[in-house]
């Protein structure tokens, strides 16, 4: 479960438009039931990517993902729609990578993605001498 504060989305989303869309009370402060709630329904969608929690070897892909789900949240919690929301696309592109992971068609470490060289390298030097 990702762990986040208000500070922590500051450099993503200026400070009065996080205010505007986490104050259900109109009093012009920030409400931490809505930010929790919102934060809650974040790490709810990655983990029902994975069937329940991320497993330690995701946890740095899903804790990004997470803040991406979360400032999209909150963009809709402003009422913006998803044409104007700047981490909607973002949002189903990590979305589609947590789910690539999850079912193994991707690998943090690129192990199954064609990456890793798998037989020895056939190179000699006409010398003998490599320098």
């Amino acid at each position: 479960m990702t762990r986040l504060t208000i500070d922590d989305l500051t450099g993503d989303m200026p400070e009065q438009k996080l205010i505007e869309a986490l104050d259900d009370d109109q009093d012009g402060l920030a409400d931490e039931k809505a930010f929790d709630a919102a934060l809650a329904s974040a790490n709810a969608r990655a983990e029902a990517l994975f069937g329940g929690a991320v497993p330690a070897q995701y946890s740095t892909a899903a804790d990004y993902a997470v803040r991406v789900f979360m400032l999209d949240i909150l963009y809709r919690r402003r009422g913006v729609a998803d044409e104007s929301n700047p981490w909607a696309k973002i949002a189903d592109a990590q979305e589609a990578r947590l789910r690539a992971l999850a079912s193994g068609t991707e690998a943090i470490d690129a192990t199954t993605d064609g990456v890793i060289i798998s037989k020895p390298a056939k190179i000699y030097s006409s010398t003998g001498v490599l320098s």
